[in-house]
C-alpha cells in the first residue's frame, strides 16, 4: 500500500491531530509514520504571494510559499484568543487565552500519572558501601533537555532526539557518574530547565509553534521517568542524593512544574531520603557548605524575552549583584549558573562570582540548526571539595 492510498482509506478522525493520525495508519499498514508525513506535507502546491515587475509591466521576480492543506486545529479544553490567516497561503497562527491554558496544563488524570509510574522500573538496587570523605560533593549539572523536540530536516546530522536517545543518555550520564564517584559524601543534580519542549506543540508561553515528535502525554512519561529513572540509579552509590530543578523557563513553564512535582512525589514513596527541590522563581539559590549556588534558565515563562546572555553584560552583572546583595551571599564564593543559550562558557574573572553557562542536553533544533550551526550538547559533573572546583564536561 502506498502512501497516498492509506491516507484516502483511513481519512483522520475528528479531534486527531496529524502525528496521532500517522502513527495509527503507520500501525495499521506498517509504512513508516515520517513517510506518510513527508507524503502529507509535500503533496501541496506552491503559491504566488509576491511579484515584481520593472518599468514596462514585465515580471522580474516573484514569491512561492508552499500552500497549506489544513486550517489550524484548536485542541481539546483550548479557547482561541486570536487566530491570523494568511489569505493567499492558508497559512495560519493561533493564540490561545492564558486561562484556557493554564486549565489544560493541569488536566493530567490519575490514569496518566499511574500509566506513567507503572513504566518505571522500580526494583530495589543494594546500595554501595563506599568510603565517604567530608565536604566532598558531586555536581551533575543538565540544561535544555527538551524531551518532545522532533528533528526532521537534520542539517548538519546532530542526531535525531526521541525517547530511545533520552534512555542513551539517561545511561551514559549514570556512567560517568559511577566513573568519577570516589568517596564523596553527596551527590547533587541541577537541571537548569526547559526540561520539556513544548505544550500542544507551542512553548508553554503560547504563540510559538514547534515541530514534536510526542504528544502531551507521552512527553510528560518520557520527561517524568528520565527524572524518576536517574535518581533510582544514582542512589545505588548509596550516599545522599539532591536534586535542584529550574521550572520556570520559556518553554517548559508549568508544564515542566508538573513533570518535577509528580517526579517529587513518586520518589517520597520510591527513596524517602532523597531531597528534591523545585525552583519556581526566576532566579534560586542554595547553599553547599561555603558556596552559594544560584540557578536560573536564562529565561523565564512570561517577562524574560532575552534572558541572559551568554556572555556576561552589564545590565546581567547588576541583577546577579543585587541578587547577591538581597539575600546577603558575601560570606560564600558564589556560581551563578544558567542554561538557555545552548553554549558552555564559564567565566571565572568576576570578583564576587563564578558565571558559568551550560551546553544543552539535547541537540540542536532544526531552527538553530539552520539559522546559525550544528551545536554541541553534553553534561558536566563538577567535583567540589573545600570550596574548590574541578569541572568535567562530557559530550554526546
Amino acid at each position: 500500500m502506498t502512501c497516498k492510498q492509506a491516507l484516502r482509506q483511513f481519512p483522520k478522525l475528528a479531534g486527531e491531530s496529524n502525528n496521532k493520525w500517522f502513527k495509527r495508519l503507520s500501525e495499521i499498514t506498517g509504512l513508516h509514520k515520517n513517510s506518510l508525513n513527508r507524503y502529507f506535507y509535500t503533496k501541496r502546491k506552491f503559491v504566488e504571494t509576491q511579484r515584481k515587475l520593472d518599468k514596462n509591466g514585465n515580471v522580474t521576480s516573484r514569491t512561492e510559499k508552499l500552500q497549506q492543506s489544513n486550517l489550524v486545529e484548536v485542541p481539546e479544553d483550548l479557547e482561541l484568543s486570536r487566530l491570523s490567516t494568511n489569505v493567499t497561503t492558508g497559512q495560519q497562527w493561533a493564540i490561545y487565552t492564558k486561562e484556557s491554558q493554564k486549565k489544560a496544563l493541569f488536566k493530567l488524570n490519575k490514569e496518566i500519572i499511574e500509566e506513567t509510574l507503572s513504566g518505571l522500573n522500580l526494583a530495589p538496587i543494594p546500595p554501595i558501601k563506599a568510603p565517604q570523605t567530608t565536604n566532598k560533593s558531586l555536581v551533575l549539572t543538565f540544561a535544555d533537555t527538551h524531551v518532545g523536540m522532533n528533528i526532521e530536516n537534520d542539517l548538519y546530522h546532530s542526531g535525531k532526539w526521541n525517547k530511545a536517545e533520552l534512555d542513551k543518555t539517561l545511561v551514559m550520564m549514570t556512567g560517568k557518574v559511577y566513573d568519577l564517584f570516589d568517596g564523596h559524601n553527596q551527590i547533587i543534580v541541577e537541571d537548569l530547565g526547559d526540561l520539556v519542549d513544548h505544550w500542544n506543540k507551542q512553548t508553554t508561553r503560547g504563540g510559538h509553534y514547534l515541530p514534536t515528535n510526542m504528544d502531551n502525554v507521552e512527553t510528560f512519561q518520557a520527561a517524568a521517568n528520565f527524572k524518576i529513572q536517574l535518581a533510582i540509579n544514582l542512589s545505588a552509590l548509596g550516599v545522599k542524593i539532591k536534586f535542584y530543578n529550574v521550572v520556570n523557563d520559556n518553554h517548559g513553564g508549568d508544564f515542566s512544574h508538573i513533570v518535577n512535582l509528580y517526579a517529587q512525589n513518586a520518589l517520597k514513596h520510591i527513596l524517602p531520603k532523597c531531597e528534591y527541590h523545585i525552583f519556581d522563581q526566576f532566579i534560586n539559590h542554595y547553599i553547599n557548605e561555603k558556596t552559594a549556588v544560584i540557578l536560573t534558565h536564562g529565561k523565564d515563562k512570561e517577562f524574560a524575552k532575552f534572558g541572559f546572555d551568554v556572555k556576561l553584560n552589564d545590565k546581567a552583572k547588576s541583577h546577579i549583584n543585587s541578587y547577591i546583595d538581597i539575600h546577603k551571599l558575601h560570606d560564600y564564593r558564589v556560581q551563578f549558573k544558567k542554561g538557555d543559550s545552548h553554549q558552555q562558557l564559564f567565566d571565572f574573572t568576576q570578583p564576587k562570582f563564578d558565571y558559568l553557562n551550560y551546553m544543552a542536553l539535547s541537540p540542536a533544533s532544526e531552527w538553530v540548526s539552520t539559522n546559525f550551526a550544528k551545536g554541541r550538547r553534553g553534561f558536566t559533573i563538577e567535583t567540589l571539595e573545600d570550596n574548590v572546583s574541578q569541572f568535567t564536561t562530557f559530550e554526546l
